[in-house]
């Protein structure tokens, strides 16, 4: 049974090793989505073995190459993305791991026909047109599953073999507030070295 529950490790330095891979493992798809909403390519190639691959839907080839691709297109397509990672079942045996946890995701795209056309379609654009809405930003949720297959390699956990499942999705003209009192709210990151994130340093701790 995939995932089935396991009995306790009678040995206790077994269990600890257990327990630390696991968490190095959680680390590694958590941080696929910094990098990826970052826009950090380094930091997405870090996620994979050189010889990686990902079967990513409009991508199916090496993962190195995966990042190269993808982060130029999130630039381009999207203002605003944010996927979160939960749900994580871990399987571990030796040096090897196979993981399935589940996505949320969430990208705001600019208004106007052209880039409303190319991320969403033509059929989308033409029903934003009619209602008046085209020129506004819209909204894309989607959800679904990462399928990985992990090595530990050197003594660090990376994904080796990435499949995905998308399995809904939601679009829809953006219900973003960003007047009023909630402008006071509104803080925004970057999708870049510029996100207040790159400024947390153990060696600056203190200032």
């Amino acid at each position: 049974m995939l995932f089935a529950p396991r009995a306790e490790p009678a040995d206790r330095e077994a269990m600890l090793q257990l327990v630390y891979d696991r968490q190095q493992i959680i680390e590694v798809l958590h941080r696929y989505a910094r990098a990826i909403d970052r826009c950090d390519v380094e930091l997405l190639k870090s996620v994979y073995h050189d010889d990686a691959t990902d079967a990513h839907g409009s991508f199916d080839g090496n993962a190195h190459e995966f990042a190269e691709f993808m982060v130029p297109r999130l630039k381009e397509q999207t203002s605003y993305g944010i996927h979160h990672v939960t749900n994580e079942l871990v399987e571990i045996d030796g040096d090897r791991a196979i993981a399935e946890s589940c996505l949320f995701g969430y990208h705001r795209v600019p208004g106007g026909r052209e880039s409303v056309e190319k991320f969403f379609g033509e059929a989308y654009a033409d029903r934003a047109e009619a209602q008046g809405r085209i020129d506004e930003e819209q909204e894309y949720f989607t959800g679904g599953r990462y399928l990985d297959k992990l090595l530990k390699r050197d003594g660090i956990w990376r994904i080796w073999r990435r499949k995905i499942t998308v399995e809904w999705n939601q679009c829809q003209p953006s219900t973003m507030v960003v007047d009023g009192g909630r402008a006071h709210y509104d803080i925004p990151g970057a999708r870049d070295t510029s996100d207040p994130s790159y400024l947390l340093d153990l060696d600056s701790f203190d200032e």
